[in-house]
């Protein structure tokens, strides 16, 4: 299941979680499972498609943004592994 459109069509989906923008007209709420969500989120669609490099660069900014910096930069280091300059 290793399909270049699939890919495309999960890391689109799953920036959108990742990139979720604080609106006013939420009364100043932002959800904190959002982080985890996406954590969530790209690690099934890299268990689906573990070759695909963009994921793993996402992934390190979810895991930066939760505060695990370690975690991250082993993350981008398999994206830069797998081809994506970041």
């Amino acid at each position: 299941m290793n399909s270049p459109a699939l890919s495309n069509d999960m890391s689109e989906l799953y920036s959108s979680i990742f990139t979720w923008k604080h609106m006013p007209e939420q009364n100043d709420v932002i959800d904190p499972d959002i982080p985890e969500t996406a954590l969530y989120a790209y690690e099934q669609a890299i268990s689906l498609t573990p070759r695909q490099a963009v994921l793993y660069y996402h992934k390190g900014q979810v895991l930066e943004q939760l505060g695990r910096k370690t975690e991250a930069q082993t993350a981008y280091a398999e994206a830069r592994n797998l081809g994506h300059c970041c």
